[in-house]
């Protein structure tokens, strides 16, 4: 019995004032809507185990402490539950316990048990109503005017706006006049990660980015433009504009000047598209003032590259030589012009003759090409023939067959007596095809006959074959009247070349 008893006051004790009421009796905890009948079987009236039926108990509060925490119980048993809170106004449990009044970055307070806004903390912001509180932490506390930084500096949640910024700095920048740089201000930009005032210059202009007004001490790029603002474009390349070419010789060579490369503005490049350009391709050399083979050399004089003269061989009499098939001309000659060029001679048909000749220019012409002037035996020899003629085509004279005094120099009109280029004077051919060995031009031959008389001697040199104003007897093969001094310039004087060897 006595255990009971305790059992049931430590339950008591345990549940406070926190616990439903129970009805206590007898030996048992009941219901509170149970009886107690004695019988111990719920059934009432009886008198087992000794019951007497005691009614309904109202529950018993036993206190567990002071009721300094807000959690729904009265702790003290003084009748009221939470007695120290006042949940329409503290801060902590706004409405219901726990409930506090917290928010991002603002301060909020319990008013009618609701929590409500009342303003931010220091260094924040509400920028999005969407967001409880107040979500935005300023950079910069405590805030100030906007400047080119990469900073909210006043706490607007936008950086660097330019109608909030103040002016940028003067002087900064290079503003030559005529160059890219003229009329080039300040503004507010990130560059390489750094946001600050920089000089807003073109892209013409080569200057450091990560420096606000850094442009190079020399541009360093060929694009025509003036990148260093110095007033000049380009100008540390100073082979701007100078003439090149394409490394080749000749008529290969394909001429140009030197130009900004497109593919690397670090360089120039030979610029080939400008004049002048290649006149052909490498081919075999001929006598005409060209590098034909575009080895360097113009008319090789020698080697298995050398100009092949147009000569013929004559083999008569005891002479064998190689003789000039036309009149000397100039490399440069055409048949309208003699040409000006004294490299060498040529033996060309079409060409005008090489006139005004002194003995010892000519003699230098065929030096240079290789051969001689011919003997007077050789001159006669190619051109009598293996007929032994009095003129090259035959012993009579033939007025419209070579170049001499009666012949038309151009058809039509009054006679000309000119000289023509060689072979024009189709039928004034020997018989082993050598022209103009009659009339056209006289020529030289290394035929000394005595010397001029006077403190200066000047030796006197036989010409053969008469001009295109020599009458029929002075135009024979034989005739050797016709002389001047070596040092003579006669506008109707040529020359013609002989050599021992073949061309």
């Amino acid at each position: 019995m006595r255990a009971r008893v305790l059992w049931v006051a430590a339950a008591l004790a345990c549940a406070g004032c926190d616990i439903n009421p129970f009805t206590i009796s007898g030996n048992a905890v009941a219901g509170p809507d149970a009886s107690v009948d004695g019988t111990g079987d719920g059934t009432g009236g009886g008198t087992g185990g000794g019951g007497t039926g005691i009614p309904d108990a109202a529950p018993v509060c036993v206190p567990s402490g002071p009721d300094d925490t807000c959690d729904g119980i009265d702790n003290d048993c003084d009748g009221i539950v939470d007695n120290d809170f006042d949940l329409q106004t503290d801060d902590a449990n706004c409405g219901v316990c726990g409930n506090r009044c917290t928010a991002l970055g603002a301060i909020e307070e319990c008013t009618d048990g609701e929590c409500t806004f009342v303003r931010c903390q220091p260094g924040f912001v509400d920028l999005d109503p969407t967001i409880d509180g107040c979500e935005y932490l300023c950079p910069v506390f405590p805030t100030q005017s906007e400047d080119c930084n990469g900073v909210d500096d006043d706490c607007d949640g936008e950086i660097d706006e330019v109608t909030e910024l103040p002016p940028p700095p003067a002087d900064q920048c290079r503003n030559t006049p005529g160059t890219p740089c003229a009329g080039v201000s300040m503004i507010c930009e990130e560059r390489g990660g750094v946001t600050t005032w920089y000089c807003d210059y073109p892209p013409s202009v080569e200057f450091e980015p990560s420096v606000p007004n850094g442009i190079v001490l020399q541009e360093t790029l060929c694009d025509g433009n003036d990148g260093d603002c110095d007033g000049v474009a380009d100008d540390p390349f100073a082979d701007l504009g100078q003439e090149c070419d394409n490394g080749a010789l000749g008529i290969c060579r394909d001429g140009g000047v030197r130009a900004c490369d497109p593919g690397d503005p670090s360089q120039t490049i030979c610029d080939l598209s400008v004049a002048p350009d290649p006149t052909g391709t490498a081919t075999l050399e001929v006598c005409n003032g060209l590098d034909d083979n575009c080895d360097g050399i113009v008319d090789n004089p020698d080697g298995a590259d050398r100009v092949v003269d147009d000569m013929v061989r004559i083999d008569r009499g005891g002479l064998d030589f190689f003789i000039y098939r036309y009149e000397a001309s100039r490399p440069d000659a055409s048949a309208l012009d003699q040409g000006a060029s004294a490299a060498r001679s040529c033996s060309a048909a079409g060409r005008l003759p090489w006139m005004g000749a002194t003995f010892a220019t000519a003699a230098a012409a065929c030096a240079a090409s290789g051969k001689r002037l011919c003997t007077a035996a050789e001159y006669t020899a190619a051109c009598r023939g293996a007929g032994d003629t009095t003129y090259p085509y035959g012993n009579s004279f033939d007025a419209d067959a070579c170049n001499a005094e009666p012949f038309d120099g151009v058809p039509g009109g009054a006679d000309d007596d000119v000289a023509v280029p060689g072979g024009v004077a189709t039928a004034c051919e020997s018989d082993d095809g050598v022209f103009d060995l009659s009339g056209n031009v006289k020529e030289w031959t290394d035929d000394i006959r005595g010397v001029t008389g006077g403190p200066t001697p000047v030796d006197i040199a036989v010409l053969r074959g008469g001009a295109h104003n020599t009458p029929a007897n002075g135009a024979t093969c034989d005739f050797d009247a016709s002389r001047l001094p070596v040092n003579a310039v006669v506008s109707t004087v040529g020359f013609r070349c002989c050599s021992d060897d073949a061309p």
